[in-house]
């Protein structure tokens, strides 16, 4: 039965998208694309990904040559996706699922969220409470951190609900996090430290994972998408940084 390669070139973007929306780096995703590709046995068959885009070629002299090109505008860390997509890939060069099914089960993989909204905001509370406690926290200071985390996992769901995303969302969930935590300690008589409740309840919104796929798309040798992201990393760490110092100047100005 003579392949698909439309379809063929159709499942392997899709693939690929739905690794760089969950946080792949670059160097996977052509990886991952390659191995569909390539079990079409065609003389040519190229990808060139970048951090906001995919371009796929397939081309022989037997058949017209078939590109395809995807823009990534969201990004967000899912390492199951990137996990499933892999599973995905490496089932259907084994021959295990023909190309419909490994389309199918990719369209689903996308559609798929892992985690309740509820698990996600319980997820940011305890990441902020002991990521305070860790950096020397007393209890107060981790149960006020948890209270601020909570703050953050509303702010950062209304910011989904309207659109924000990036350095900008990062900036004004910083900006209102930082105020609460010092309204909160203005207002609260107990032996705490601003500073320790501040820095937790910004701590998952740091740029982690971001600054260490840069660095390692970097040592692969993929400059582009490599200094692309660590820019990235940048700006929202920038981003939380500059929100961090309105909050402080907001509160002085109103208290």
């Amino acid at each position: 039965m003579e392949m698909d390669y439309m379809l063929l070139v159709d499942t392997a973007v899709l693939a690929g998208e739905i690794m760089l929306e969950s946080g792949a780096e670059a160097y996977r995703v052509e990886d991952t694309i390659g191995y569909f590709l390539h079990t079409a046995q065609l003389k040519h068959a190229q990808v060139f990904v970048t951090m906001t885009g995919i371009i796929a070629t397939l081309s022989d002299p037997a058949i017209e040559a078939i590109t395809v090109v995807r823009r990534v505008n969201r990004r967000r860390t899912n390492l199951n996706k990137i996990y499933l997509v892999n599973d995905v890939s490496r089932k259907f060069s084994k021959g295990e699922i023909d190309l419909k099914e490994a389309f199918f089960e990719l369209k689903q993989i996308r559609k798929k969220e892992q985690y309740s909204l509820r698990t996600k905001s319980l997820g940011i509370v305890l990441t902020s409470a002991f990521f305070c406690m860790l950096l020397g926290g007393n209890l107060y200071e981790t149960m006020l951190a948890a209270v601020v985390g909570t703050i953050l996992s509303f702010l950062m769901w209304a910011g989904e609900k309207i659109g924000l995303q990036g350095f900008l969302l990062d900036g004004i969930n910083t900006l209102l996090v930082v105020f609460a935590s010092m309204i909160i300690c203005h207002f609260i008589w107990l032996p705490v430290r601003t500073d320790m409740i501040i820095i937790g309840g910004i701590m998952p919104m740091v740029p982690g994972v971001a600054i260490t796929n840069a660095i390692r798309d970097t040592l692969q040798g993929d400059y582009v998408s490599g200094g692309a992201r660590m820019m990235e990393a940048c700006m929202e760490a920038g981003a939380i940084a500059f929100g961090a110092c309105i909050g402080i100047l907001l509160y002085r100005t109103i208290l």
